[in-house]
């Protein structure tokens, strides 16, 4: 059976057994497929921390939320700096597995980064503020490398049929 775009992210972030919580949704409306990443960190009992929306936090904790999304540039309709990274494909072609592969292994990074500046963030009452953010230059080498090690596989994984 051929996987999807959906199909085959699900497959690869419960493959290697990622670090956070994610959860894969369609905006079929859009022709978008976004990935939520979501993190955590304790903070201080007695400290306050305020999102941009104005929400503060509660229980001694705090949570982090940030998106990437597959988008066709030729019909979907979004604003790209919502995103911590956005990437265009096409809906009649679909995307290389192995773009999607290097999209998940710099991501696992991103994060991985992202948790533990989360947690100084959390901890260190002048660190002002908190955002995680995409690596462009390592994942250019993330596909360089896969392709000059023949890792990365050309095979085209289809956008989902409604």
């Amino acid at each position: 059976m051929n996987k999807d775009m959906i199909d085959y992210l699900v497959a690869i972030l419960e493959e290697n057994e990622a670090s956070f919580d994610w959860e894969v949704n369609w905006n079929k409306r859009q022709h978008v497929i976004e990935l939520f990443v979501t993190i955590y960190a304790e903070t201080n009992p007695d400290m306050v921390i305020q999102d941009v929306e104005g929400t503060v936090n509660e229980e001694e904790g705090i949570q982090f939320e940030d998106v990437i999304c597959f988008y066709d540039p030729e019909k979907s309709k979004i604003l790209l700096d919502d995103y911590l990274q956005a990437f265009p494909f096409s809906i009649k072609k679909g995307i290389e597995q192995g773009f999607l592969d290097a999209v998940i292994k710099v991501l696992r990074l991103v994060v991985s980064e992202g948790q533990t500046k989360l947690m100084e963030f959390a901890q260190n009452p002048d660190i002002e503020t908190f955002e995680m953010n995409w690596q462009e230059e390592n994942f250019h080498q993330t596909i360089e490398t896969l392709k000059a090690t023949d890792r990365y596989e050309t095979k085209l994984v289809p956008y989902p049929k409604f």
